[in-house]
């Protein structure tokens, strides 16, 4: 173990538990894939990764994500359990509070990741959702990022990003993708005084602890990849594949933690060996042979922010989960076969459970104050 994991168990004392349990959850499943037939591998993983978001002080929210995107789901014939992951240990119940239009209460904005802006805008991050959710009436903002930028350079940007919105009183519901939730949760770092603009973070296959494929291909990386013009992107120094690496992760919230204010909720993905595209199949296969629980690019626990609210595990591969580059680019469809996730619903449930979450919170009592008779 390194000097900064070192230093990060021994100041977060949940972390030990933590690691034990993502072990256990990769030997469990490991042992599932190849002894059990028939039986989804995530049930025989269920109790682990159970322990690990407890040990991790996240809060449960999966019942209620479920329930907000099932309602959603069109009536043809779309079974939810095939969308949203079913895990044992998840509430069932839930009870919607009535509320008025969430876009008369938030705006939502998007903020891409690693490469996003290099690729053009043909196979944009969220751009189908972007689309959707303004026809319904929201008010919608796309916050680019640079591609190559360090997450450094990048909260720079987003805080002059988010500086120029029109201050019309409603707070953002930010959705960060992959590097984007690392880039954004610097942004608030450093820029705390703009945190009371943002109402909820919400993390799509969020690096939020890392990457092990960083670590692993770094030096490729930098030189076949960051080396390179890439499409509308200049050549850099591939600093920027350094702040998705693990060690680097762990020892950002060893220090920071306490500066998050801002609410995080994960949206985790996880897909079934049936839903990975062939893009993604030969990093998913390294991965499992570490945890097969992955998305092609990240472990499950490595989505998820301690002490943050979990939403749910989706079906879908990293790069499924927040665009589809068969249908934006034809060609590419032979690697990638991404047209099954309901992109739209899943932002819709998010913002519904985000929503009440915080009207809940707010509703409590705080310590000390004085209740009435």
């Amino acid at each position: 173990m390194s000097r900064a994991n070192e230093r990060w168990t021994g100041a977060r004392p949940w972390i030990p538990i933590l690691a034990r349990a993502a072990l256990v959850t990769a030997a469990v499943a490991l042992t599932a894939c190849s002894s059990v037939r028939g039986r989804d591998r995530t049930d025989a993983a269920a109790p682990a990764i159970l322990a690990t978001i407890q040990a991790a002080g996240v809060h449960d929210l999966r019942g209620s994500y479920r329930s907000a995107l099932c309602r959603r789901l069109p009536g043809d014939g779309t079974s939810c359990d095939d969308v949203l992951l079913r895990l044992p240990g998840e509430e069932s119940s839930y009870v919607a509070r009535p509320s008025e239009d969430p876009a008369r209460r938030y705006r939502v904005a998007f903020v891409p990741g690693l490469l996003a802006d290099c690729v053009g805008p043909l196979i944009r991050p969220f751009a189908g959702v972007e689309r959707d959710l303004a026809r319904a009436g929201i008010d919608v903002h796309y916050l680019p990022v640079a591609g190559r930028g360090t997450s450094a350079a990048n909260a720079e940007r987003l805080a002059s990003e988010v500086a120029a919105l029109p201050g019309d009183g409603r707070p953002l519901i930010v959705f960060a993708y992959s590097k984007g939730l690392p880039d954004f949760l610097e942004f608030i770092r450093r820029h705390p005084e703009q945190a009371g603009r943002i109402a909820a973070i919400v993390g799509i296959a969020g690096a939020a602890q890392g990457s092990l494929m960083a670590d692993e291909l770094q030096s490729q990386y930098r030189l076949l990849v960051s080396s390179s013009r890439l499409f509308s992107c200049e050549p850099g120094t591939g600093e920027e594949i350094d702040d998705v690496r693990r060690e680097v992760r762990l020892e950002w919230w060893r220090q920071h933690r306490a500066r998050v204010s801002v609410p995080v909720f994960s949206l985790v993905t996880m897909p079934r060996p049936d839903r990975l595209t062939p893009f993604t199949a030969t990093m998913y296969r390294r991965l499992a042979s570490i945890d097969p629980l992955n998305d092609g690019l990240l472990f499950w626990y490595d989505q998820i922010v301690p002490g943050g609210h979990l939403l749910g595990f989706v079906n879908a591969d990293h790069w499924a989960v927040v665009q589809s580059v068969g249908r934006g680019v034809p060609i590419m469809g032979i690697l990638f076969h991404d047209d099954y996730v309901p992109r739209t619903r899943l932002v819709e449930a998010a913002i519904e459970v985000v929503d009440n979450t915080l009207r809940s919170a707010a509703a409590r009592p705080r310590e000390g104050d004085v209740q009435a008779p």
